[in-house]
């Protein structure tokens, strides 16, 4: 019997009750290679988070026919209730994972992509780059006071990010203001 015409037969787990949500037997070429990165699934009307994965890569769940996927559902939260520490985001979450202290990375700007961003704490989109600057500072100062692992720095006026911690406080290599701390999670 072939690879592909093998059937694996994945639990499904909801992570928050310990509940089987289902069950199902699939094809290995209907799963990914790997559940090792961030992965998301839409199952009937939601879409849930993998929280963990047993087996992790599809050989391993293809030489045993099962997979067994936690998961946890993902709530959409309105942008007007989320406090931010930061003022630019990256397009993909893991955009850090294959950059060098040596890499920079473009960034967006978070009050660009929700509606009146001063009622979640932003600048306006027409704040002039001193008055984005002094807000992104006292954000750096406040997320400078807890330590999280794999910060890295950017440039909330030039939008670009980089991996190397050590680069915090020192000049942006576009426009000279001090980089500020910057969160890739």
């Amino acid at each position: 019997m072939s690879r592909f015409e093998q059937i694996v037969s994945v639990t499904f787990i909801d992570d928050a009750s310990g509940q089987i949500i289902a069950t199902s037997e699939m094809p290995p070429e209907n799963l990914p290679d790997s559940f090792e990165r961030d992965t998301t699934l839409h199952l009937g009307d939601e879409n849930w988070s993998v929280v963990d994965a047993q087996p992790l890569t599809k050989s391993e769940f293809v030489n045993s026919g099962e997979l067994t996927l936690r998961l946890r559902k993902v709530e959409l939260v309105d942008p007007k209730e989320i406090s931010f520490s930061q003022l630019d985001i990256t397009r993909h979450f893991d955009d850090n994972l294959d950059l060098s202290v040596d890499d920079w990375i473009d960034t967006q700007p978070l009050n660009a992509t929700i509606e009146e961003p001063e009622s979640a704490g932003l600048p306006s989109p027409q704040a002039t780059p001193e008055e984005v600057y002094r807000i992104a500072s006292a954000m750096s100062q406040f997320r400078e006071s807890v330590p999280v692992a794999n910060d890295g720095v950017y440039c909330p006026i030039c939008h670009i990010a980089n991996i190397d911690l050590a680069k915090l406080r020192t000049p942006c290599p576009q426009c000279g203001r001090d980089l500020l701390k910057f969160g890739w999670d």
